[in-house]
């Protein structure tokens, strides 16, 4: 897994079953066009590039899965896209692209 340095954290109790929600995962970083990049072996780990635009570089995301009882608990840890310049109002943006995230993947399960 590479080295993810996050400037922000969201947490999330999803009601789904941790093989549900990883299958969700990819579904929706494909649907919305975002890179998935890495993925640990045991899928616990995800890590994904938010697609860039004409306005926006990109933010990259690190998803953690645990199992919850009957759910799972979603950890995203988010920060710019390595390389990309910084911006004033970027603390922002990535909380509503991490928090974008999760609302398309609660959709889809």
């Amino acid at each position: 897994m590479g080295i993810f340095a996050s400037n922000g954290r969201v947490e999330k109790n999803l009601p789904a079953d941790i093989d549900v929600v990883r299958t969700a995962i990819a579904t929706v970083a494909a649907e919305q066009q975002h890179h998935l990049g890495t993925v640990s072996p045991d899928g616990s780990r995800y890590e994904i590039n938010s697609r860039r635009t004409a306005l926006n570089w990109g933010t990259a995301l690190a998803l953690t899965l645990r199992p919850a009882g009957t759910g799972t608990q979603l950890v995203v840890d988010y920060d710019n896209v390595a390389g990309s310049p910084s911006a004033l109002l970027d603390g922002r943006k990535n909380t509503k692209t991490a928090n974008q995230f999760i609302a398309h993947l609660e959709a889809a399960l």
